[in-house]
């Protein structure tokens, strides 16, 4: 009887493992290819107007997964480098390449005023500025990469591909494969 309770046993384990990823199955996240399709093609558009607008520049993330396209919109008067350890000060809006109706903002020059707002903390609305841990896991790749290379006063454009942003899966509101198109503006670094 013995032999049999471990056949029984393999049985039972095999059957909730069997459960256990059909579960996974019916939870995967469902991939809108239109939307897919729409972020990828305003990144790349976004990459082919870096190669010939010299108010555009591109810059490695420091992960070494994708580059960000930026655009400096104001220069500061810091001189201090902000490194992977700092704490800065910061506000900032985030914005989709789409518009409150799902229609692409045709002209890239204007995402950040036409663009869906996806979140908002900005100084002229009277939000209070919020403090950015450039090392921490919360903070997108791309975001972290940007203030990497800014200085106190900068306010910049940032487009950042999904790979440095909420990648393949998204988050909440935050569909995958969404190229995310920030303005940054770093008031002060707390901490070096």
């Amino acid at each position: 009887m013995k032999k049999y309770w471990h056949i029984t046993w393999m049985l039972v384990v095999m059957l909730f493992t069997l459960a256990a990823c059909s579960d996974d199955d019916e939870n995967e996240i469902v991939i809108d290819e239109a939307w897919k399709e729409i972020n990828l093609a305003a990144f790349d558009a976004r990459l082919q107007d870096a190669k010939t607008d010299t108010s555009l520049f591109t810059i490695n993330s420091e992960s070494g997964n994708g580059q960000i396209i930026c655009k400096i919109l104001k220069k500061g008067e810091g001189t201090e480098t902000i490194y992977y350890t700092s704490k800065v000060n910061c506000y900032y809006k985030g914005c989709f390449v789409t518009n409150e109706d799902g229609e692409v903002v045709a002209d890239r020059d204007s995402v950040l005023t036409q663009g869906e707002v996806f979140d908002s903390r900005l100084r002229e609305n009277g939000d209070d500025k919020v403090l950015f841990e450039v090392d921490d896991s919360g903070l997108r790749d791309g975001f972290a990469t940007a203030l990497q290379h800014m200085h106190e006063g900068d306010i910049w454009e940032v487009w950042m591909p999904y790979q440095l942003g909420y990648g393949v899966s998204g988050y909440d509101d935050i569909k995958p494969y969404t190229t995310l198109v920030f303005q940054i503006e770093v008031t002060d670094i707390v901490e070096q």
